[in-house]
């Protein structure tokens, strides 16, 4: 039995946590030592689900904020605007991720967008793989692609993001002694599992990616029901963030249906505020497979996690991204014809007249029930023995089945 590290360093809440500690729960039951470095150490306390596994806090620095002129064109640049800008920075991390090596003497590390601690264990000689939604993920093409694929950019500017990553990533390692700097793109292979399915992924379905399907799953999520059956349902997955979320969330109230919606983040008053006989609204994650059994339509913000389990349930989605990462998937969704963009103006009128219309198209609702169909076999169980099965090869003396 092996030591294993799991870290989780950028992105947001539920669908990163959930996919660590399911794979932490995973290995411990094979008898693994498993130790959680997190982003936020506050989401597992005190529901049991990190019983047995040790956590640890992420080291982070601050976000660096470049200018506008500077957007983000491709992963490289996702980096740098999440903690790859200044070496000075990114050294302090890898020494912090180093002491957390001396301490967790892991034989693996399973990093869900972690660049840093995917780094660190590169650097000492650590085994190493990358999980998540394929965001975090890059493809081998060189250079990476653009995260922007509704706008026009010339590969120069693709290039010249890379380099600029790799001008601070090299700085950094040559102050700490290392002869022959590693490149990022060097950091991501064929051990990495992808936890979605070729269409859903942001980049395009790969040839030789290793797509397993969704692993996460939110623990202990609270049992809700809908309270009648004779109406529409609407399942919305909202943040308090996203564009437009009052208006969206008043023609969600005004709509004649059925609505359920969480959204984590929004006080307790705002959500006495919004909520009416016919829209609940639950500030934490509810059991969303019996929900999406009988859900007429799912409403989201182009989520990985709560987006594929809508499509899994032949459920079609209207989709308010916040992210680049989001649009992109949601850009997917639309490509398969199972949902469409929540885009331009947002007042009362046009969001609930694209509700109406999500709500009464067949179209959309067919490519539904046609995706639930082609992975009518698809176990989340089998997907993550799978993912726990990759993870046990690459530890050293392991021997591949």
């Amino acid at each position: 039995m092996a030591r294993i590290l799991i870290a989780w360093e950028l992105g947001e809440a539920f669908g990163h946590l959930a996919r660590c500690l399911r794979l932490a729960q995973g290995l411990r039951q094979r008898g693994h030592t498993v130790v959680l470095t997190l982003k936020d150490i506050r989401l597992p306390a005190g529901d049991g689900a990190a019983r047995g596994i040790t956590v640890l806090q992420t080291p982070l620095t601050p976000p660096h904020r470049l200018a506008d002129r500077d957007r983000q064109v491709n992963y490289a640049d996702v980096l740098r605007h999440g903690g790859f800008a200044n070496a000075q920075d990114l050294i302090a991390r890898l020494v912090a991720w180093h002491g957390i090596f001396s301490l967790a003497r892991p034989a693996v590390l399973v990093g869900d967008h972690a660049p840093t601690a995917l780094l660190a264990a590169h650097l000492a000689g650590i085994p190493h793989l990358a999980v998540g939604n394929g965001f975090s993920i890059p493809p081998s093409t060189v250079p990476w692609p653009s995260i922007r694929p509704w706008e026009t950019l010339p590969d120069e500017a693709l290039v010249l993001a890379e380099q600029k990553l790799h001008q601070v990533i090299e700085a950094a390692q040559k102050a700490q002694g290392c002869a022959a700097p590693v490149h990022m793109r060097e950091l991501f292979g064929a051990h990495d599992v992808l936890d979605t399915f070729g269409e859903l992924d942001c980049y395009g379905e790969r040839s030789n990616g290793c797509y397993v399907g969704p692993i996460g799953s939110v623990p202990n999520a609270r049992p809700v029901g809908w309270q009648a059956q004779e109406c529409a349902k609407v399942l919305a997955y909202l943040r308090p963030e996203v564009p437009g979320f009052s208006v969206i969330l008043q023609a969600l109230a005004c709509l004649d249906a059925q609505v359920l919606c969480i959204v984590p983040g929004l006080s307790v008053e705002l959500a006495r505020r919004f909520a009416t006989r016919r829209m609940r609204i639950s500030l934490a994650p509810v059991d969303l497979p019996p929900l999406f059994e009988h859900a007429d339509l799912a409403v989201s913000y182009g989520n990985s996690g709560f987006s594929t389990q809508a499509l899994l349930a032949g459920v079609s989605l209207l989709m308010r991204p916040r992210h680049v990462e989001q649009a992109l998937l949601a850009r997917r969704v639309e490509a398969l014809g199972a949902g469409s963009l929540l885009s331009g103006r947002i007042d009362a009128m046009s969001v609930t007249t694209a509700l109406q219309a999500s709500l009464q198209s067949s179209d959309h609702r067919q490519a539904a029930q046609a995706f639930k169909e082609r992975y009518r076999c698809f176990s989340r169980e089998l997907a993550i023995e799978r993912t726990l099965t990759l993870i046990e090869q690459i530890i050293p003396g392991q021997r591949a089945e």
